[in-house]
């Protein structure tokens, strides 16, 4: 079930702690779990996996303070997600390695910079990469909407100092609220950023069924979960409104696809609270 949460996504413009696409006042069926009943508004607090915290939101209110997911690395790695904000809007968010809680000398970080257009979408990202004190690489990311405000392409031009040296094309596709399909194209680029269409390597992530309950992510803000995604793309789901039940990854050939199921338990207001293994458990603050 690890691989649960490097997924969801919201599709909605705005970018709200909790979205009215789902409202939690207007329950449906009910489910089970662990999880103390809330009945009323609340934020996504814990993700735990074989007793274990994957994921945590440290929030005040409804703003996140910090998130910290789990790193595969080390039993206690984990990148640290720091946003800042400019009025009410987050517009910077650093990612940082800790180990052991502590950051080390090689640490490998992120740190974006945000830009919304004048209806509220993310139209422009920059992002700083640190090894350690000494600057890696930069990347700079735009942004293509559908007519109704979806997402549709994120470019990414990777350069070295001054100069450009890779792309990323990130395709996705739309059903409804949420992204069912994404694909990646790798290449190199010219000097002054031109791509290279020859040079490519692809991959996709099919993101092929949701459940029609509320994804838990929908209630922490979304430009938290789109970098994070482009830290490890295969998070692009956590964008959607609903909740990943199957999906594949299909590399390069010869590599073989790599399927996937989830199934949850959900309480009365259909969020989820654990996976039905119950192996995986989620946690939420009343609000």
């Amino acid at each position: 079930m690890s691989l649960g949460f490097m997924f969801s996504c919201d599709n909605t413009t705005a970018d709200p702690i909790n979205n009215t696409l789902n409202n939690p006042n207007n329950p449906g069926s009910s489910g089970g779990g662990s999880t103390p009943s809330i009945t009323g508004p609340r934020i996504l607090h814990k993700i735990i996996v074989n007793n274990v915290t994957n994921q945590e939101y440290v929030t005040t209110g409804n703003v996140l303070d910090k998130a910290l997911f789990k790193e595969a690395s080390d039993p206690n790695s984990f990148l640290v997600a720091t946003p800042t904000y400019t009025a009410g809007k987050i517009t910077r968010i650093k990612f940082v390695h800790e180990l052991n809680g502590t950051i080390p000398a090689n640490s490998l970080s992120y740190d974006y910079n945000i830009t919304y257009d004048s209806a509220g979408k993310i139209n422009y990202t920059t992002c700083a990469t640190m090894l350690g004190t000494m600057p890696s690489f930069n990347s700079e990311y735009t942004y293509t909407y559908d007519g109704s405000g979806k997402m549709t392409k994120i470019v990414e031009k990777k350069k070295s100092g001054s100069t450009y040296t890779h792309f990323t094309n990130y395709n996705l596709t739309n059903t409804g609220d949420n992204i069912t399909k994404l694909v990646t194209e790798n290449g190199i680029t010219s000097a002054t950023g031109v791509p290279d269409m020859s040079s490519i390597i692809s991959y996709t992530y099919n993101f092929s069924s949701y459940d029609t309950k509320i994804n838990p992510y929908t209630t922490l803000p979304k430009a938290l979960f789109l970098t994070w995604s482009l830290i490890h793309p295969i998070n692009f789901s956590n964008l959607s409104a609903n909740n990943l039940i199957n999906f594949s990854i299909v590399y390069p050939a010869p590599a073989p696809v790599v399927p996937g199921t989830f199934i949850y338990i959900y309480d009365a207001q259909n969020y989820p609270v654990s996976a039905q293994s119950q192996a995986q458990k989620y946690f939420y603050k009343a609000l």
